[in-house]
């Protein structure tokens, strides 16, 4: 997830960031040369046409996604984007896109099921809060949410959201960093989504778990997602290559690995997320699998009687 010191602004300054970023890929581009797939003269047309619209422009200064590029992704209704323009591939068929939006149907089902009347529930960060916050509440009466982040826009517009969806009595928000505790034992569930994937450091991201883990009641239960390596990075990839366009891969790689240099790329198996949250004390631990099986999520369990 990005600071707000890497976000965007609509300033003369987004777009002096954005002509000094385009002059440095450019650069990097023509002193890489050509690679198996395509020339310079091709990436360069690649580059030029994600500067047409504004995902593509947020991507290429920040990285990154922020919580709002994140929350209008997932929640992308297929068909809005003409097709034909690199946009709409950006959206609709990249893989990683797709991984993203199935991952978040997937959060929105397991925590729809973990809702109890009078639960507490806390997501970290929260970002604009949507895993939450469009689920229905009709009979669970007493929920309390809690959001926290570090980024301040983001706890703006999941506000915005909480307002539109009927919520804001149900939800405070904090602005906080992950890594310090928000409560001890004082939530029925927590879910974490958007963190894990930017730290590479696998300690912090045990620490993470832990942090998590204390908030959590006995009997409680986590909701998170990590990225799994792609089958060129390690040989445990657990990627199901029959589910992915192979056309649409090649795409993301050179968009967003060779152009963007995504800062999205602390990539861990299952077996190592298993190993880090029971490191952390939880237990139970379940995955459900995208298709693609690269944005899988992960739900664990704190012991002790509901």
């Amino acid at each position: 997830m990005t600071s707000p010191a890497q976000l965007i602004s609509h300033g003369a300054d987004a777009d002096v960031a954005l002509e000094e970023r385009l002059d440095a890929i450019r650069l990097r581009i023509r002193q890489t040369g050509d690679i198996p797939g395509a020339s310079v003269g091709r990436q360069l047309e690649l580059l030029d046409e994600m500067s047409r619209f504004d995902l593509g422009r947020f991507l290429l200064v920040n990285r990154g996604l922020n919580a709002e590029w994140t929350h209008r992704v997932v929640t992308y209704v297929p068909g809005t984007i003409v097709a034909g323009s690199l946009e709409h591939d950006v959206f609709e068929k990249l893989p990683a896109t797709l991984a993203t939006r199935e991952r978040f149907g997937v959060f929105r089902n397991e925590l729809q099921a973990l809702l109890r009347p009078g639960c507490v529930v806390a997501s970290v960060p929260c970002g604009v809060m949507g895993e939450l916050l469009l689920l229905d509440y009709a009979q669970h009466p007493g929920v309390k949410l809690t959001g926290i982040d570090l980024d301040e826009q983001a706890l703006a517009c999941a506000t915005a959201l909480a307002s539109q969806r009927g919520l804001s009595a149900r939800v405070s928000f904090h602005c906080q960093d992950a890594w310090r505790s928000a409560g001890s034992g004082e939530f029925d569930v927590v879910t974490s989504n958007g963190l894990n994937i930017y730290e590479p450091d696998d300690a912090r991201v045990t620490a993470l778990y832990r942090v998590l883990f204390d908030m959590l009641k006995p009997g409680g239960s986590l909701v998170s997602s990590f990225l799994t390596p792609p089958p060129a990075l390690s040989p445990q990839s657990p990627w199901n290559l029959e589910a992915i366009d192979q056309n649409a891969l090649a795409l993301q790689h050179m968009l967003l690995v060779r152009i963007v240099e995504a800062k999205w790329n602390a990539f861990r198996t299952h077996a190592e997320t298993a190993r880090q949250l029971e490191e952390a004390g939880f237990e139970d631990i379940r995955f459900i699998d995208d298709r693609a099986r690269m944005f899988p999520t992960v739900v664990a369990r704190k012991a002790g009687c509901r």
